[in-house]
């Protein structure tokens, strides 16, 4: 939850940086951070979905990996380059 909140915050901050800046660019980088809030705030209840349930697809409890499980971690690892970048 603490990564999609600042992705959230990082991303209404500099949408209304860039919006104020009166630029066709200011502009355009406007609506990419408008869209990666709503594409954070759409993407939290699917992968809160499937951590609860990656665990049923493990191969075995010693072996904790799934197609599932490296779907969730990849996903956290892109919001975790948003935020850095953003």
């Amino acid at each position: 939850r603490p990564l999609f909140q600042s992705l959230q915050t990082l991303a209404e901050d500099n949408a209304s940086f860039f919006q104020g800046s009166g630029t066709e660019v200011g502009r355009r980088f406007a609506a990419a951070f408008a869209a990666l809030r709503e594409h954070g705030r759409r993407l939290e209840p699917a992968l809160r979905h499937f951590s609860r349930l990656y665990h049923r697809f493990d191969l075995d409890e010693a072996t904790p990996g799934n197609g599932y499980r490296s779907l969730v971690q990849t996903a956290r690892c892109c919001l975790a380059h948003a935020v850095h970048k953003s």
